[in-house]
């Protein structure tokens, strides 16, 4: 199974309820089609029907709780193909990544929230000078 795969199915359902911060959440039906796609790239019914009820799931938690998904950005979930992790004395924790051939830099916060650069080529190579 591939989390990029489950990620975008994730990410390509309407969510017809949402709601952010430490208690995030968002909601989409629990069709048989939406079960069907999920199906397609290996995630089973049983498993989705351990994230709602008859009539929704919450993509944030399977997602999340079955490790398919690094980050949500708000509006989507993300799958990191490469990462590092430094965790500050602050509660924050940055994080660079790569997703789908581009260079990310992210701020995660107390509280749930995270800020996201996309990062430059030019920006690349100076970091790529003070480490190497």
């Amino acid at each position: 199974m591939n989390k990029k795969d489950v990620v975008d199915v994730l990410n390509n359902f309407e969510v017809i309820e949402s709601n952010g911060g430490e208690e995030a959440y968002a909601l989409v039906a629990n069709t048989e089609e939406n079960r069907k796609q999920l199906n397609e790239v290996g995630v089973y019914s049983d498993v989705i029907k351990g994230y709602g009820d008859e009539d929704t799931f919450c993509i944030l938690a399977l997602a999340f709780s079955e490790g398919y998904a690094d980050l949500y950005d708000g509006n989507k979930l993300i799958a990191f193909e490469k990462s590092v992790e430094v965790e500050m004395n602050n509660g924050q924790s940055v994080v660079m990544y790569k997703n789908d051939d581009e260079y990310f830099l992210s701020v995660f916060h107390d509280g749930g929230s995270v800020d996201i650069l996309n990062l430059s080529d030019e920006q690349i190579e100076e970091i790529k000078n003070v480490f190497c």
